[in-house]
């Protein structure tokens, strides 16, 4: 039995009260604000960084996946509404280039610092959100078998957001595992690996642009056995000698996926993560053409997660749903990302759909069983391990907070059914198929 001290009721003051409130500031916690907000409700965003964005930020991702569909030798937009915007946004601003051909689909490279910014500017166009950064949710209040507030652990000591629906885009399940939901993670042989992306500086567009990327396979395979990773990439970002180096497989000390709910084990997973980082890009400046010149310049601010704990909702989507392209009723989302697995070894492994395919994502997928005015964005949404390696991707969580954020307040107008959220999302510009 692990020693416990006992933690003194304390009481927390409100520092807001509104319709919505939304906790987690990535990709699912941005599609379900504004949502939220352009539909008229009063909505608090919660973030725990001092900047939006989650891993399209905080992990440097450097692609946005998932956005595409195979239109038959070209690529169109399967995830609509907010994340065209947000692509389209940041193409305008010179900050992203695609679709960019990628394992039988198409990506979007993108710098993430514009989008840091981006996602400010989008935020506070919104008089309807009400924004907190340094935002650590540490608890809930449930009163009668529903959300009543969320309580955040604060340098003033504990505080509360009160609200009538939450949303739930902490990507770890918190506020569902906070209220006593269902929820579950995948062991650790089924669970997904995290990343630490780098930036490097001063690389030789010329000769990396013509000679480098391609024989980055060849020189991990002839020259790479002593990194965490047998592929990889690394991106241009097409600001003048950067490229982002997505090229590490952080591991726990045992060699486990990273479970990033547990301290001790977050704490490895950063400090090994930059380690590998180091070593990933002295091996580009060593081994690989138009590196020579470069130097290691930052690490992500955050380990890049792939998978944690995830609901278990009215329908747990499946892996057999994703590959083969279901069609729901109550359908609020589609996507057609590959699934791809970072799970055991070294290498990746992707999936593909068939040619135009594309799956949807039904509402039952967002609600967390006996908890009626919450509901769920992002990687843990109600999905098994193998639909989870299609969803998780940064696109379809924009569009997954766009629809859990649209659910949210019509619910509050009892307006909540599927066909009621489904024509909200259309005239919204989103697609659902």
């Amino acid at each position: 039995m692990p020693d416990r001290v006992d933690v003194p009721v304390r009481a927390a003051e409100v520092i807001a009260d509104v319709d919505v409130c939304v906790a987690g500031g990535g990709p699912a916690g941005l599609g379900a604000a504004l949502a939220a907000a352009r539909l008229g409700a009063r909505v608090c965003l919660l973030e725990r960084h001092g900047f939006l964005g989650g891993n399209f930020t905080a992990a440097s991702v450097g692609t946005i996946c998932g956005l595409y569909v195979d239109a038959g030798g070209s690529f169109d937009y399967v995830t609509r509404g907010i994340a065209e915007e947000v692509a389209e946004a940041l193409k305008a601003r010179h900050a992203a280039v695609g679709p960019m051909p990628f394992k039988g689909t198409a990506v979007l490279l993108y710098v993430p610092w514009a989008a840091k910014r981006l996602f400010d500017h989008l935020v506070m166009a919104e008089p309807n959100v009400h924004l907190l950064l340094h935002a650590l949710v540490s608890d809930v209040v449930v009163r009668d078998g529903r959300m009543d507030a969320v309580i955040l652990a604060t340098k003033r000591g504990p505080q509360a957001v009160r609200a009538r629906a939450f949303v739930d885009a902490t990507g770890d399940a918190d506020l569902v595992v906070f209220a006593g939901g269902e929820w579950e993670i995948a062991p650790a042989g089924h669970r997904q690996h995290a990343s630490m992306q780098f930036l490097l500086e001063h690389a030789d567009d010329g000769v990396v642009l013509s000679e480098g990327i391609g024989a980055l396979a060849t020189a991990i395979a002839e020259h790479g056995a002593h990194l965490s990773r047998d592929g990889g990439a690394v991106l241009p970002t097409f600001r003048p000698g950067e490229y982002i180096g997505a090229m590490t497989r952080v591991r726990a000390r045992d060699g486990s996926p990273i479970d990033v709910t547990d301290l001790e084990q977050a704490t490895w997973g950063e400090l090994e993560g930059r380690r590998l980082a180091e070593e990933a890009a002295a091996f580009l400046i060593d081994q690989v053409p138009g590196f020579s010149g470069a130097f290691l310049a930052d690490t992500a601010p955050t380990l890049g997660v792939r998978e944690s704990r995830r609901i278990v909702g009215d329908y747990v989507l499946t892996g057999a749903d994703v590959a083969g392209a279901a069609h729901f009723p109550d359908a609020v989302a589609a996507g057609a990302w590959p699934q791809e697995y970072h799970v055991e070894g070294r290498s990746t492994e992707y999936v593909n759909l068939p040619a135009g395919a594309y799956y949807q994502v039904p509402l039952r997928s967002l609600r967390p069983r006996g908890l009626p005015n919450l509901w769920v964005a992002g990687r843990c949404i109600s999905a098994d391990h193998d639909a989870l390696a299609s969803t998780r991707v940064m696109a379809p969580s924009l569009v997954l907070g766009q629809a859990a954020g649209t659910a949210a307040v019509l619910d509050l107008r009892e307006e909540g059914g599927a066909d009621h959220v489904q024509a909200s999302l259309r005239e919204q510009g989103a697609f659902i198929g």
